[in-house]
């Protein structure tokens, strides 16, 4: 097939881009560059929105660059471009199939760059599926269209988002038609994560001695991910799905990777307010399959041995 990936210099994007261009020709839609708001600012809590300091550039530029090294050579054409802004050039192609993974990811920016996570979450969609209506999308949204919860929930939770970014996710949804599919990830971690890496929230918090902060909810190791949208574009059948382990995010687990002793203390989630864990059955059953790692440790052991790997590659 012809796949189209929106935000395919991102996380998810760049690793769907390597993971699916053995057997699909890839185009790429991608702005992203070292201005983007969530490579340059971070939120400090009561702090507010600061500057990134010297070691979470480091993580970020090293998170940029191994995405990059995951789609060198694996796109026909990249379109360097917003989806909110598209070029002629790029409307004149056919597609078989669109991974949307355009749009600011963290929701805790949304307080800061309004118009910006708008245009990008929603105006981009609409774009995309007004310029191809009739192509097939897998829209990859977020837990965060149900705003807070701290049980199990379903599908059939309600769409109650507490905040911009998740009423962004719910009209970007709105534009989604019957043959599309949905996804709605919580927490997708592993290497290329540029946002808030587990490595760099550990080096940054014990070069100013002061605890990690985790917080128990749910998630998705980017492996994992990546073999359920394999899955998904087998055995294409339409609908919203949830995509989440059953276990929640372990401090504990991180503490027996990390070579380094640090401490931890539970946080909330991005809202202020607790979240649960996500049921993924109907995804599970549906497309016939199960995920690949069964523990947090087990993720969070894998994830490491590649950062390693990938950090000494890099310093030699």
């Amino acid at each position: 097939m012809k796949i189209l990936i929106t935000g395919g210099l991102g996380f998810i994007g760049s690793h769907l881009v390597a993971a699916l261009s053995n057997h699909h020709t890839i185009d790429i839609i991608d702005n992203f560059n070292e201005v983007y708001p969530s490579y340059q600012y971070i939120h400090r809590g009561s702090k507010g929105l600061e500057k990134t300091n010297l070691i979470e550039q480091k993580h970020r530029k090293q998170a940029l660059k191994y995405r990059l090294s995951l789609v060198k050579d694996k796109f026909r054409k990249l379109y360097r471009e917003w989806t909110f802004q598209m070029s002629d050039d790029f409307k004149q192609n056919k597609y078989d199939l669109i991974i949307n993974c355009g749009g600011l990811s963290e929701a805790i920016l949304s307080q800061y760059f309004q118009c910006f996570m708008q245009h990008s979450i929603v105006s981009g969609f609409k774009n995309i599926k007004t310029v191809f209506p009739d192509t097939p999308c897998l829209h990859i949204s977020s837990s965060m269209v149900y705003g807070t919860w701290e049980d199990l929930i379903d599908e059939q939770y309600s769409l109650a988002s507490v905040d911009l970014y998740g009423r962004c996710k719910i009209e970007a949804e709105k534009a989604l038609s019957e043959t599309d599919v949905c996804l709605r990830p919580i927490h997708v971690y592993g290497m290329g994560d540029g946002k808030y890496p587990i490595w760099m929230n550990i080096e940054r918090q014990m070069a100013i001695n002061k605890p990690v902060l985790v917080e128990r909810a749910g998630c998705i190791y980017i492996n994992d991910f990546v073999l359920t949208v394999k899955n998904i574009i087998d055995k294409w059948n339409p609908g919203a799905y949830n995509i989440s382990y059953d276990f929640t995010r372990d401090p504990d687990a991180i503490k027996t990777i990390y070579p380094k002793s640090f401490k931890t203390k539970e946080k909330l989630g991005p809202t202020g307010k607790k979240r649960g864990l996500l049921l993924s059955n109907k995804l599970k059953q549906t497309f016939d399959f199960d995920y690949k790692f069964r523990d947090y440790e087990s993720t969070i052991k894998d994830y490491y041995e590649q950062y390693e790997k990938y950090e000494s590659k890099t310093q030699k």
